[in-house]
């Protein structure tokens, strides 16, 4: 299983959460995490799993990442793709989730995806932080989304 995962982060966190995930699935063959202004195209030649991460902010996605989305083709379609975020605690409606933005310019691309869109909760602070447990919960939803993958369990969401 060939596995990208690519992602933008301004505190370290969504970085942290990504190079987790892509450890998780490392096991199963080669995994490349690279951030957004690295990205290049050629990066998705030959993947079975695209993984897209970054942080919610003004309740969305960054510029930064609505950039990257735009570009971004899948080629050829269908291939399987995750998203998720790092976002404050509370309700979606209150503070937005990345995570549903990126889903939906993933499908948009022509990437299938594989699960719901995912966040993990960082504090309010002015450094923010991930919550105890969030790094666990990562990984776990990184297996879920492995183990969904080789089962063949694509959904639409």
């Amino acid at each position: 299983m060939n596995t990208l995962v690519v992602y933008e982060s301004q505190f370290g966190n969504t970085k942290k959460l990504a190079e987790l995930i892509g450890k998780a699935f490392e096991p199963k063959g080669p995994v490349r995490v690279v951030g957004v202004g690295s990205f290049e195209p050629s990066l998705t030649t030959g993947i079975d799993l695209l993984i897209v991460g970054g942080p919610t902010q003004a309740h969305a996605i960054t510029p930064v990442m609505r950039e990257f989305l735009d570009r971004l083709e899948a080629r050829p379609a269908g291939i399987p793709a995750a998203a998720f975020d790092t976002r404050i605690k509370g309700p979606v409606f209150l503070w937005g989730s990345a995570a549903r933005d990126i889903a939906a310019k993933l499908r948009g691309a022509g990437f299938t995806l594989i699960a719901p869109p995912e966040s993990f909760l960082v504090t309010l602070a002015k450094q923010a932080e991930l919550y105890n447990g969030e790094t666990e919960r990562a990984v776990r939803w990184a297996c879920e989304v492995r183990a969904r993958l080789e089962a063949g369990q694509l959904m639409v969401v």
